[in-house]
């Protein structure tokens, strides 16, 4: 065969587009009626520096006021005149990097003796433009015209609480820890917001309660601050201060970066006591066993704040009652699979209880793996086994900071539980305690402490120690070691990992050595895989264009290798992939990936032997996304090529479809195949979505999830009646089919109806 193969091809062809001159085209200027030339637009990073006014120049001053706002999203209200305004254009991250954006955004801030008020006007030019499809409280709203507050309470550069909203007003938070290297999307608090269009854009009102906050001691306080704004009909993404486009979205994040908000004076502190007890009252049949009962049950989360900066939290019968299903997870691997946790009580400062690098390593380099091989500390660990439920008497938590130490600990306390006819889970106590100290301008080190003790001799204990260094908001190194304890093991039970992160301009890089012994067996963690010694490196190039047609490209090459503790190797893989962003933002990608695996032994994929041996082969991906703020957006890929003694082939098929603003319908579909020397695999997996929101406060949802390969049809109904903040009344009915089984009614495994309360009661 003659001429270029297609990757060569695509490498060719990226040279020339990454070595090129920058190409003619137009964009709107600050002003929004120039248009910049060429030479402004693609020097865009010279042209920029110019223009970005440096972080801690960009000051937004907080004033007091006696007067009364109401959270309407109209700012009419007298006290508003009182705020000092900052009226000015944010720095654009995408397209052009830190050049002015397109429309003004103006800013106002308030504070009483209970609440921190934040008043904002979105100009936008032609509020018809204005774009937004999410109404439920903590929907994902990246595809829509949104507002995004970023506090530093400590103004400590790592760590900040996120608020943000959309035209529609909902309520979206999460707690940020480490520069973004944990978000928890799950922590709730009590926060009140409204957002209206106008005839100049869009406003929005917030009313964020000290008492809903961790915060330094003091009289006059500066916090660090940051805002991001994204303007979907521009494409725009926007920030108060200017990010380097180099470090990602997750740049937002970091706090050495962030403006000062000056002049908060927090209230003298009170009693700042929660209680929130839940009520369940649900029906279960469960027609393999033909069981079927009624239950009643109840508890309590207790919390008490012993200073601004730490809590204590108490459970009684904790709350296992889960309202959302599982999404369907398909695992046609040899490896484990990790599942997020979505129970309350574990959910507050778990930031905190993070070890280590076991979040996505490398998630702010363009095309990174995100994947950790183990985590010291995994709370799904806690109450529940082999995806059973183990009823808990109860815990207690501790968590916060103490100057510049953060710490955490947690005791926990399950009940012996029978899992089947043969199997009895004993009763177990759970520990963990977790120390972080802070250093320098960014970084920090810690240890953490794990202990799950049945019985005097049975027990599963480990020990780590982590570290964190930003030496420059661009470069980050970071590290763990550590050790796990069994009864009759003493060796071989180590673990750790050591990786390096640059974000600079149009390269990205990281590399990271990761080491599991194996007997390395933390109970109360997570380990995809022992006995391995992996390297992972990536190195991402990205020219930004920016013409009528193309945004981006980028070119990743990712090498991973991996061998036993012996130095075996098992696993080698080399993946050259070439991404293109559109002007319109749709995306398209390939990539070819070169592996070898072997396997020491045989080895079993479900039911399907694998031989020993080694084995070489290659497959390649293909990717299309559309642009995603639209009525109706959608992505299709297709992965195909060799795998083991065999071949395999991934089709997926994903579609977001905006039917009115209050219906939105999200289907996905996947059938993988795999073709191995000793049988095949088929599997399907379709899942729809049906999301109705009356209000941000009261919506409707059916989630229906086919999977051929467990033979399993599920469906779960939802409705969430938010009556007040973080006050909820659920009605949820859950159904499981098994595929296989005969026509009519044994075709159905277990049905659940379910209602549940809860109510926060705060002094």
């Amino acid at each position: 065969m003659t001429g270029l193969k297609p990757p060569a091809l695509l490498f060719a062809l990226f040279l020339f587009i990454f070595s090129g001159p920058a190409w003619a085209g137009s964009t709107r200027s600050a002003a929004g009626n120039d248009s910049l030339s060429s030479e402004a637009a693609q020097p865009d990073r010279a042209a920029a520096d110019s223009l970005a006014a440096p972080a801690r120049q960009i000051v937004i001053q907080a004033r007091r006021t006696s007067g009364a706002i109401q959270v309407d999203g109209v700012l009419d209200d007298p006290a508003w005149s009182e705020a000092l305004p900052y009226c000015d254009y944010f720095f654009q991250q995408e397209p052009l990097d830190r050049a002015p954006s397109s429309e003004k955004t103006e800013i106002r801030i308030l504070q009483d003796l209970k609440n921190i008020y934040v008043g904002v006007q979105c100009y936008e030019s032609d509020p018809r433009k204005i774009f937004a499809t999410v109404k439920k409280r903590d929907g994902s709203f990246l595809n829509d015209d949104a507002l995004e507050l970023l506090i530093d309470t400590f103004h400590d550069l790592r760590n900040s609480y996120a608020f943000g909203t959309n035209p529609f007003g909902v309520q979206v938070d999460a707690i940020i820890s480490d520069e973004g290297n944990h978000i928890n999307k799950n922590w709730d608090c009590i926060w009140h917001c409204k957002s209206k269009v106008n005839e100049r854009g869009w406003a929005l009102e917030m009313a964020i309660p000290f008492k809903s906050l961790k915060y330094k001691p003091g009289e006059s306080l500066v916090w660090g601050l940051n805002i991001t704004r994204e303007i979907k009909h521009s494409k725009e993404v926007t920030y108060l201060v200017p990010i380097p486009r180099g470090l990602g979205h997750n740049g937002k994040f970091k706090g050495s970066l962030f403006a000062e908000l000056r002049g908060i004076q927090p209230p003298p502190p009170g009693l700042n006591l929660e209680v929130q007890p839940y009520l369940t009252a649900g029906k279960t049949w469960s027609y393999q066993t033909d069981e079927f009962k009624s239950s009643t049950e109840g508890g309590l989360d207790l919390r008490y704040h012993i200073t601004p900066q730490l809590a204590a939290d108490f459970s009684y019968q904790t709350d296992f009652a889960q309202a959302e299903s599982e999404q369907e997870v398909v695992n046609l691997t040899r490896f484990n699979i990790n599942l997020p946790e979505k129970r309350e009580f574990f959910l507050e400062s778990a930031g905190l209880f993070n070890f280590g690098s076991s979040i996505a390593a490398g998630g702010t380099v363009v095309g990174a793996r995100e994947q950790s091989e183990f985590k010291l500390f995994e709370s799904r660990t806690i109450g529940i086994r082999e995806g059973r439920r183990i009823p808990l008497f109860g815990g207690a938590k501790l968590a916060g900071r103490l100057g510049r130490l953060s710490l955490g600990a947690m005791n926990i306390q399950s009940k012996e539980t029978r899992l089947d006819q043969s199997t009895v889970e004993p009763s177990a106590n759970y520990t963990a305690i977790r120390l972080k100290r802070d250093f320098g301008t960014n970084s920090n080190i810690g240890l953490m402490l794990l202990n799950k003790q049945s019985s005097g001799a049975d027990y599963s204990r480990a020990l780590g120690a982590d570290a964190f260094f930003a030496f420059t908001p661009e470069l980050i190194v970071n590290g763990s070691l550590a050790k796990s304890f069994v009864p009759g093991i003493h060796d071989r039970d180590w673990a750790g990992d050591l990786g390096a992160i640059l974000n600079k301009d149009w390269i990205d890089f990281s590399l990271r050595y990761t080491q599991v012994d194996s007997l390395f067996n933390p109970e109360m963690g997570f380990v995809r895989r022992g006995n391995l010694r992996s390297t992972d490196g990536t190195l991402a190039l990205t020219k930004w264009i920016n013409n009528g047609y193309l945004k981006s490209v980028s070119m990743i090459n990712d090498i991973q290798y991996q061998t036993d503790n012996h130095n075996t190797l098992l696993y080698r893989e080399n993946r050259l992939d070439f991404q293109f962003t559109l002007k319109s933002e749709d995306f398209f990608s390939y990539s070819i990936h070169r592996l070898y695996e072997f396997l020491p032994g045989d080895d079993y994929i479900r039911d399907i032997q694998i031989g020993r041996g080694g084995y070489i082969g290659h497959h390649q991906h293909l990717t299309f996304r559309s642009y995603k703020a639209r009525r109706s957006a959608g992505s299709i890929s297709y992965r195909w090529g060799d795998l083991l003694d065999g071949k395999t082939s991934t089709f997926t098929l994903s579609n977001i479809t905006q039917i009115t603003n209050s219906l939105n319908l999200d289907l996905s579909y996947s059938h993988e195949t795999l073709n191995l020397r000793n049988g095949t695999i088929d599997a399907n997996t379709l899942a729809g979505r049906w999301t109705y929101s009356f209000t941000t406060d009261l919506f409707a949802k059916y989630y229906l999830q086919w999977n051929d390969a467990d033979h399993r049809l599920a469906s779960n109904f939802l409705i969430d009646y938010i009556y007040r903040p973080r006050c909820h009344f659920y009605l949820v009915f859950n159904e499981n089919r098994d595929t296989l089984l005969q026509l009519g009614s044994r075709k159905m495994k277990d049905r659940l109806i379910l209602l549940k309360l809860t109510y926060l009661w705060s002094v």
